[in-house]
């Protein structure tokens, strides 16, 4: 598999970009902090904004692997941080990879 790591892409509607350290706040606000939105996730709720700042520098520090895929879902018209996709697991001999995804609750009511 020809790995490219985190790259920027664009959409009508979203920006998915590389995290940067002034987006801890947003992560813990807008769907890491939430019971509800984490439940079904492999991580726990981060129970303050340091645990979503330590997330944030892990995946800019990950970046330097062309296998790390970590992206911040930005909606364009408000350049409001929503949620983040990321490749959870990948098998490079069967060129697959497995998504995971979480976007904030109220971001969607």
């Amino acid at each position: 598999m020809n790995h490219i790591g985190t790259k920027r892409y664009e959409t009508e509607r979203l920006i998915l970009r590389p995290f940067v350290e002034s987006d801890a706040q947003s992560v813990f606000e807008n769907w890491a902090s939430d019971d509800e939105v984490t439940k079904y996730l492999t991580w726990p709720t981060h129970s303050n904004v340091e645990v979503s700042r330590w997330y944030v520098n892990y995946c800019i520090q990950e970046y330097s692997k062309t296998s790390s895929y970590q992206w911040g879902i930005e909606l364009k018209s408000t350049h409001e941080l929503i949620g983040n996709i990321s490749v959870v697991s990948s098998i490079d001999e069967l060129e697959c990879m497995e998504l995971g995804w979480v976007i904030g609750r109220k971001i969607l009511g």
